[in-house]
């Protein structure tokens, strides 16, 4: 099968999080947090409806072992994966430290404190012209080999892997989409003081994103031994395998104001007479306060 033309999402940041619940929680109670919650505080706060492009959810699936991969699950036990898509580095500067978004999020830490955190730009280089988002995804966090350098991995990536992965996984009609995601790099102490103080960033030279056909198309990516041996044959000069990860999650698309064909309404948070808008006019605390 050949390959769509090339697309890019690279006017767009990605802002990507592994995270994962408390350790003394269910994985049920943290993704209704997370899903319903969460969600909900987002999609009524201006800041992040405002410098939000698109955000998405990504729910682990129960039940993946080491075996059913290419490369190993984390050893940290990751539950999901968020992405935010933001124009500039300033809306995503904003996004960490508005005012409003910290008073709502800050005393709603339904998670645990550790994190993977990356600012990354990303690039569609495969499509299917039926595709519609969700479903199952694979997705490999590649630590980048500290004997290669950032542009060398970037352009190996991309030139020499990325070619070879699609022109054996489409062939066989294994995938649906392909993403690679290159790591951009943040400034030391970008994070301090925020909800993410205390998560790791940087070091994950590339991320890639594989929609499957349902779990029986991971199985059947999985049990393609040629494929799976290109991909470690290819990547192995250029990752830290011992630092690399893979994660299984099934995918919901929160919102999206920036893909024609999947365009979400306006937020009704960033309209002037709309309820949501009045009732952020009222403030997020001291209600008991009497006002003049």
């Amino acid at each position: 099968m050949k390959s769509t033309p090339t697309q890019s999402d690279a006017n767009y940041l990605k802002f990507l999080i592994c995270a994962r619940r408390k350790r003394q929680d269910t994985q049920e109670r943290y993704f209704y947090e997370w899903g319903n919650i969460h969600v909900a505080l987002m999609l009524t706060t201006p800041a992040p409806m405002r410098v939000f492009k698109r955000y998405v959810q990504h729910f682990s699936v129960s039940g993946v072992t080491d075996d059913m991969l290419v490369y190993p699950l984390s050893s940290m036990g990751w539950d999901n994966m968020a992405d935010h898509w933001l124009a500039t580095y300033e809306d995503f500067l904003e996004a960490l430290t508005a005012e409003s978004y910290v008073q709502r999020m800050r005393p709603h830490q339904f998670g645990d404190k550790e994190f993977v955190l990356e600012l990354a730009r990303g690039r569609t280089l495969f499509q299917r012209p039926d595709f519609k988002s969700g479903g199952v995804k694979l997705i490999h966090w590649f630590k980048k080999h500290p004997r290669i350098a950032t542009e060398e991995f970037q352009r190996r990536w991309a030139q020499e892997y990325a070619p070879a992965l699609l022109e054996a996984a489409t062939a066989k009609r294994l995938i649906r989409k392909y993403v690679q995601n290159t790591e951009d790099r943040l400034p030391p102490g970008v994070f301090t003081g925020t909800l993410f103080e205390h998560g790791g960033y940087g070091g994950y030279g590339g991320m890639e994103e594989i929609w499957l056909n349902g779990m029986d198309g991971l199985a059947r990516f999985r049990e393609d031994r040629a494929l799976v041996d290109l991909i470690r044959t290819r990547m192995a000069p250029l990752i830290d395998e011992s630092g690399t990860f893979s994660m299984v999650t099934t995918e919901r698309v929160v919102f999206d104001f920036v893909t024609p064909e999947e365009r979400s309404p306006a937020p009704a948070i960033l309209q002037p007479a709309s309820l949501e808008a009045r009732i952020d006019a009222q403030g997020y605390s001291g209600w008991n306060i009497p006002r003049a």
